[in-house]
């Protein structure tokens, strides 16, 4: 390993240790859940994936701790709003939130699943697909947000969408 990727190495594992006791996570932060086996390195937002380089390792540790600062800035405010929150399949999901984020069954945002829906054990196949949008936000960065609204509002034809599987999430298209 070369002194630059131990010194960002390092880094990532003091941010995440960090953020973990900011936002009282600590123990409760576990890995990502198993993706669904997308390769976006081909899609049409490849070029906004981290460069590769002696940089890359850098470009994922940082756009990885942004995922978990949104989704705890999310958390904080959905349990301020009587919201529970809580780690199934390796992510965070908030139960209960009222807030145009929970729309349509439930938004992903940063490293978190928010929905309305009441406390449950959640379907296997939906924290998958939930799971695959806390790798797109680990993977593209701050600016996926952007990014996916610029595909609409149809599901069907919303490439994060359709990348994190359609069923998994519950959408049946034509």
């Amino acid at each position: 390993m070369t002194r630059t990727a131990g010194a960002a190495l390092s880094l990532l594992v003091v941010l995440v240790l960090a953020l973990g006791t900011a936002t009282g996570a600590g123990a409760d932060v576990t890995p990502d859940p198993p993706p669904v086996a997308h390769d976006y390195g081909s899609g049409p937002f490849a070029s906004r994936l981290c460069g590769g380089g002696s940089g890359d390792l850098v470009c994922v540790a940082a756009r990885t701790v942004t995922a978990m600062a949104q989704g705890a800035e999310r958390r904080a405010d959905a349990v301020a709003r009587g919201a529970s929150c809580e780690v199934q399949s390796g992510q965070w999901v908030c139960f209960a939130v009222d807030s145009v984020l929970a729309q349509r069954g439930g938004t992903t945002y940063g490293d978190t699943f928010l929905t309305s829906r009441s406390v449950q054990q959640l379907d296997p196949a939906l924290l998958a697909h939930e799971g695959e949008h806390v790798r797109q936000w680990r993977l593209f960065g701050p600016d996926f947000a952007l990014m996916y609204l610029l595909e609409g509002a149809d599901p069907c034809t919303n490439y994060f969408e359709v990348a994190a599987g359609l069923d998994g999430g519950g959408y049946t298209c034509p």
